[in-house]
């Protein structure tokens, strides 16, 4: 079995990781290019990807080129390596890999980091209702959002 997972920056990739840790399958990672300290964890089965993320110094056309960039990534690395499952912890770059995936009908699983008690991430917004599977570790949250479901602590 092929798991993808797809890793942000900060927090997010911590909790992508302390999960991974407990998978035995074939782990694969999407990481943001330029963050070589995951790459050293994720042991060379790692794909870079741009990030859409807007920053003060561009312009938004550099955004939206970035946003399709990454559309296009996302598609690419999905029809190479046909995981399984694609799981994520919240960062942006989640966003193309689990509606993609959902189209080629590879299992998605969203869970939302611990820090998000009563609200969802900007990304996992634009997700519930469309993953196989949303988790919180909140009962506040899985209780204010329908599609959310709580399991206790998860990372």
């Amino acid at each position: 079995m092929r798991v993808l997972f797809v890793l942000g920056s900060g927090g997010h990739t911590t909790h992508s990781l302390n999960f991974a840790r407990n998978i035995k399958d074939t782990k694969i990672f999407i990481v943001p290019w330029g963050i070589n300290i995951v790459k050293e964890i994720a042991e060379k089965k790692y794909f870079s990807v741009l990030s859409p993320r807007y920053r003060a110094k561009d312009n938004k056309a550099m955004s939206v080129f970035r946003t399709i960039f990454l559309f296009f990534q996302s598609l690419l690395i999905l029809l190479k390596i046909r995981p399984n499952i694609v799981i994520s912890t919240g960062p942006g770059i989640a966003l193309f890999p689990m509606l993609i995936s959902k189209m080629f009908r590879i299992r998605t699983i969203f869970i939302e980091t611990p820090n998000r008690v009563y609200f969802p991430s900007i990304t996992g917004k634009m997700l519930i209702g469309k993953v196989d599977l949303f988790l919180s570790s909140w009962i506040e949250l899985a209780h204010r959002f329908e599609g959310i479901e709580y399991k206790g602590m998860l990372l």
